[in-house]
């Protein structure tokens, strides 16, 4: 998950990259009758293709957050809510330095708590930060 404009303008780099890699690698087709160097090559291909995938995926979801084209996010349980508050802090146009002069800390802390997925956050951390983006959270507590 891409977490600020410099992990972003990191992986739009890298996505360059992969498709430059998968370019050169589309040029050194082995021989057919070379099966093991064919299933290499197509492992690799693969390999490279996936990455690129993943990557092109978490800029697409930045890109939709920033423009805010994504209008409610939905947690299955409280283990998905630290992402989704980071999520929440993109959609509101926030960074980390904002956020973290909203709740009287320093950038360094929120840096932290985003890098861990708020581990080792309190539970009354966790309502400051959904104050300060100003969203609502819904829950259920579904007995089994």
């Amino acid at each position: 998950m891409i977490l600020n404009e410099r992990q972003y303008i990191i992986t739009k780099a890298q996505i360059n990259k992969f498709q430059s890699a998968i370019e050169n690698l589309k040029k050194k087709v082995p021989p057919e009758d070379n099966k093991n160097e064919q299933l290499r090559y197509k492992s690799h291909l693969a390999s490279l293709n996936g990455e690129l995938e993943e990557l092109l995926e978490q800029v697409e979801e930045y890109e939709n957050l920033k423009d805010r084209k994504i209008h409610k996010l939905e947690c299955k349980s409280l283990e998905e809510l630290p992402e989704a508050l980071i999520k929440a802090r993109i959609f509101r146009g926030l960074t980390q330095a904002q956020l973290a002069e909203l709740l009287n800390v320093k950038e360094q802390q929120v840096q932290r708590d985003e890098a861990n997925q708020y581990a080792n956050s309190s539970f009354t951390k966790i309502l400051k930060v959904q104050r300060a983006l100003n969203i609502e959270i819904r829950e259920e507590v579904i007995f089994r």
